[in-house]
């Protein structure tokens, strides 16, 4: 008999070789005072030695060997195991108490728990362990993760009207860049490639609608990078945009189920990745659908907006429903206007929600996104 386990692995509990005398005995059902009479020791040394669990010595080591016909060899093999885990485990747990104070500076700072979640990191594991996951899935230290996130420089515009939690937002952020780094595209990212890719997707949508699947594949022909990251409690995120090691990325939420506003919000990343930003750069661009004044913001919804619908085509529709055309015909009229110019309806009534703040208009029910594209973190 032999004992043996995986190099490098600590056992929870290390188990003294006193535990497997006791297991030996019961098995056979021999008592302690029948043991200590093989072993030519007094009873009470051997409740003693069991209860105090005592080392084994080379003696005892020879004595067990003629009293149990194992041999002394297991016995000393079984005390050196023993006195190995027990310095393994004491190493282990110092190196977890500095991993418990690690994990909780990132709790101040990121939601652990669904960081944990979403990367599915077993809650079961060692707290050491669990870093150690999140350092293989980031290729840099845990403590770095939300400095990182720090370098990125989100442009985030706050909704007046809905509670953040900066926490969550932080965490999705984290999660938007480890989906963009695992969703690499299929092509080298050349300039103008954003423009070219939003007028691709603009065009299949007016040409009969496009799904989410759709539009990740002209985005990754043109060397995008797309990703969905489900949306976190109070972090009210529509889509992301950022450069990604060498290629530009864009990530959505899927906050709201409306095919013609994710398009929109992914023209509109489109936008900032071809007006703002910059190769090799530490900035992002984070859009919750509120109103912003930001001129880039703003340069970001016009380049959406133009991609979408032509100025001039546009300039006619809105000269058109102006002419008398009151709130209860105007969806109509939209409608007729985007059959006799060849537009998705769905794409015209949201520019037209979009620029007039008229989102409760009736008889225009959002169309849902189809072939949506599922989280992906590996």
């Amino acid at each position: 008999m032999e004992t043996s386990r995986i190099d490098n692995q600590v056992p929870f509990m290390a188990i003294h070789p006193t535990e497997i005398i006791k297991d030996e005995i019961k098995e056979r059902g021999m008592s302690q005072k029948e043991l200590a009479e093989r072993l030519g020791m007094q009873a009470s040394n051997v409740s003693r030695m069991l209860r105090e669990k005592e080392s084994i010595t080379s003696a005892l080591a020879a004595k067990l060997e003629t009293a149990l016909g194992i041999k002394s060899s297991f016995w000393l093999n079984a005390q050196a195991e023993y006195n190995k885990d027990v310095l393994a485990i004491e190493q282990r747990n110092e190196k977890e108490q500095v991993a418990v104070d690690k994990e909780y500076m990132l709790s101040s700072l990121l939601n652990m728990k669904e960081l944990y979640a979403k990367l599915k990191i077993r809650t079961s594991l060692f707290v050491q362990e669990k870093l150690d996951a999140l350092s293989q899935i980031f290729g840099m230290e845990p403590a770095e993760i939300p400095y990182f996130q720090l370098a990125y420089n989100g442009n985030f515009k706050k909704s007046d009207n809905v509670t953040t939690d900066e926490k969550n937002q932080r965490t999705w952020q984290v999660l938007a860049y480890v989906s963009a780094k695992h969703n690499t595209p299929t092509c080298k990212y050349e300039k103008g490639n954003a423009r070219e890719a939003a007028i691709e997707i603009a065009s299949s949508a007016h040409k009969g609608g496009i799904s989410e699947e759709q539009i990740k594949e002209i985005l990754n022909k043109y060397g995008i990078s797309y990703s969905y990251v489900s949306k976190l409690e109070k972090a009210p995120i529509d889509a992301y945009s950022s450069w990604v090691d060498d290629y530009p990325a864009i990530v959505t939420t899927h906050r709201y189920n409306d095919i013609c506003k994710l398009v929109f919000n992914i023209i509109h990343e489109l936008g900032h990745i071809e007006l703002h930003i910059k190769q090799n750069t530490n900035v992002a661009y984070i859009s919750d659908g509120a109103y912003s004044t930001d001129q880039k913001e703003e340069e970001a919804n016009k380049f959406a907006e133009d991609i979408l619908i032509a100025p001039d085509i546009w300039k006619d529709i809105v000269n058109t429903s102006s002419k008398g055309i009151g709130v209860n015909n105007i969806v109509q009229h939209l409608r007729l206007q985007a059959k006799a110019k060849e537009l998705d309806f769905g794409l015209v009534m949201w520019r037209y929600k979009f620029e007039t703040h008229k989102y409760a208009l009736r008889g225009t029910n959002p169309e849902k996104i189809t072939r949506p594209v599922k989280e992906n973190f590996i």
